[in-house]
């Protein structure tokens, strides 16, 4: 009782999820089947209630409908035929308020083109045409997020007494002209004379075209077929006898007859035949197979809720009333892991993990039922790595080892600093659990991490070790000592740095001398603003002596030369000195 309550718990919040969510897979249409669209005062008529859930698994449906009062009442909601097993709000209906409503679901997902919900009777009270509508509805998805996927509502009209039959108008935006069936025309003419009785007719019906298929949605069932220039008249009757001969002629010559929609599922037969001059020809006999309800219910089984096989036995017992199992197809986590026309399979390997399984059985008609439930791969024990190069140079083996199970395989993977796969290898650990492993790849420089996972011969996994890391250096290319192994990198390293203190060195010494020629510049160039002044001290002296004509005049005149020629030869020595400095 506790489970009841709970389960309807649980579909009362998909519903209430369902009208917030935002309809991002709409797919399924909800539509009303009348057995019959035209029927007199006093007349009752069944409308089955019918889902399409197109590609997608349900698992709740609600509405409400509303009908005209004047034109009709509701006299019974039968839902014993239904695909749901229990039901969060009953079916009602009030025929005060015009209204019937409900609100109901199943545990299990399923699927179908033509799925029964339930079948209302409707009985006419009063002249007219009647809409019978749909509001207020969702199709929730059995997704786990109970996403409304509903497209379309359809409503019906039906008449009562003489008057002209109005179709439900179509939701905006629908097209009308590829849903339009082709309809059955009158033959008028005048037959010519045959000579032998006419053949079996050659029927064709678009709704239902291949007599050795099962079909799993319902519409108005018309048989179409040509008609000979021989012809007079034609009979038909549908029934269930494969075997029957239609006796009474139709009112009219035509190319085919709307037998309506045939609501009732199993295995069903047009049977036709012509009649010329001469007589009845032999019959045809249609075959038309119909399965609307999806395959039992039915419960999976696995070997092992919890345990380190990878790939698990299951078992269902899956059953369908009318068309049969076809297949089956298995998902785990999501995702198509095999298809199986048989009751039992064998998962492929998984991970360790929880994972989800889903198993979802079809009929031959294309509806079907799912059930699922949840297992746990657990893992292997965990390898280690005991040792590894931590660097190597280019061209060298990196060699690594450690421990793990003994007599399994040892899945190796390295990876980049960018998390890129680089290497990956497997080798074996023996009876002890030791293993080893060597990598000659060739490698760029850089840092590398090395992880390993044990794997035995079912497949079974543990998960990754710890990561260990690696250093591949460039090769060496100039070894000096023992501590002292040069690469061509480093070697670039040293020459450029040797290039670079050689051009510094150079550089200052230029700037150096360049300072010294400007220091000598400037000496020289105040020592001859002295030798200047001296001479033109010595000029002046001349020209004063000059005024005077006497011997001592004379005398210093003479001294006064000599010393302008001393201060000359010594400044000449000093600036050949001093220009030798400058070059």
């Amino acid at each position: 009782m506790v489970s009841a309550h709970k389960s309807k718990f649980v579909i009362s919040v998909i519903f209430a999820l369902s009208i917030i969510l935002v309809r991002g897979a709409e797919a399924a249409t909800l539509t009303l089947v009348p057995e019959k669209k035209t029927i007199k005062i006093g007349e009752e008529v069944s409308v089955n209630f019918k889902v399409d859930t197109g590609d997608e698994s349900i698992n709740a449906v609600q509405t409400t409908m509303q009908f005209p009062t004047a034109v009709f009442e509701v006299t019974k909601i039968d839902k014993a035929d239904s695909v749901f097993n229990f039901w969060i709000e009953e079916p009602t209906f009030s025929n005060e308020t015009g209204e019937a409503k409900f609100m109901g679901g199943t545990p299990k997902g399923i699927s179908g083109k033509s799925l029964q919900i339930l079948t209302l009777t409707f009985k006419a009270r009063g002249s007219g045409s009647g809409e019978i509508a749909l509001s207020d509805a969702v199709i929730t998805a059995s997704d786990g997020k109970g996403t409304n996927i509903l497209s379309r509502a359809e409503g019906i009209t039906l008449t009562v007494g003489t008057e002209i039959l109005i179709p439900s108008s179509l939701p905006a935006g629908t097209p009308t002209s590829a849903q339009a069936p082709i309809q059955p025309q009158k033959v008028e003419r005048t037959a010519i004379p045959a000579s032998k009785l006419p053949m079996a007719p050659i029927v064709k019906v678009p709704l239902y075209p291949d007599t050795t298929n099962w079909y799993n949605h319902l519409g108005e069932t018309i048989a179409l077929w040509g008609v000979p220039d021989d012809i007079t008249m034609v009979a038909t009757v549908l029934n269930q006898n494969p075997n029957t001969v239609p006796t009474v002629a139709e009112k009219e010559l035509s190319t085919g007859k709307n037998f309506g929609t045939i609501t009732k599922e199993g295995v069903w037969y047009v049977h036709i035949r012509f009649r010329n001059n001469i007589g009845w020809g032999s019959t045809a006999h249609y075959k038309i197979s119909l399965d609307t309800t999806p395959p039992l219910p039915f419960e999976v089984k696995i070997d092992n809720v919890a345990s380190d096989n990878p790939t698990p036995y299951i078992t269902f017992n899956a059953q369908d009333a009318f068309s049969g199992v076809s297949h089956t197809l298995l998902f785990v986590d999501g995702k198509k892991v095999g298809e199986t026309s048989t009751t039992t399979a064998l998962l492929p390997v998984h991970a360790p993990g929880i994972h989800e399984l889903l198993v979802k059985v079809f009929d031959r008609a294309g509806s079907s039922m799912e059930d699922g439930l949840q297992f746990e791969i657990l893992p292997l024990p965990t390898p280690a790595i005991e040792f590894i190069s931590k660097s190597v140079s280019q061209g060298e083996v990196m060699f690594a080892s450690g421990i793990a199970i003994p007599n399994a395989f040892v899945d190796v993977r390295a990876t980049n600093s960018l998390q890129q796969e680089v290497f990956t290898g497997v080798t074996q650990s023996d009876g002890s659990g030791n293993w080893k492993i060597t990598i000659d790849k060739a490698l760029p420089t850089g840092k590398y991490g090395l992880l390993v996972r044990a794997r035995d011969e079912r497949g079974a996994l543990s998960v990754a070790s710890s990561e260990s890391f690696f250093n591949i250096r460039p090769k060496i290319i100039l070894s000096l000592g023992r501590f002292i192994n040069l690469g061509w990198f480093e070697i670039f390293i040293i020459a450029m740095l040797i290039i670079i203190s050689g051009a510094s060195v150079i550089a200052w010494w230029y700037v150096a001398k360049k300072k010294t020629h400007e220091a000598y510049k400037i000496i020289i160039g105040r020592d001859l603003e002295k030798l200047g002044t001296l001479l033109s001290s010595n000029l002046k002296e001349l020209e004063s002596l000059q005024e005077v004509h006497d011997l001592n005049s004379s005398t210093q005149a003479i001294a006064c030369v000599e010393r302008m020629k001393e201060t000359i030869s010594k400044m000449k020595k000093y600036i050949g000195e001093e220009v030798k400095k400058l070059t």
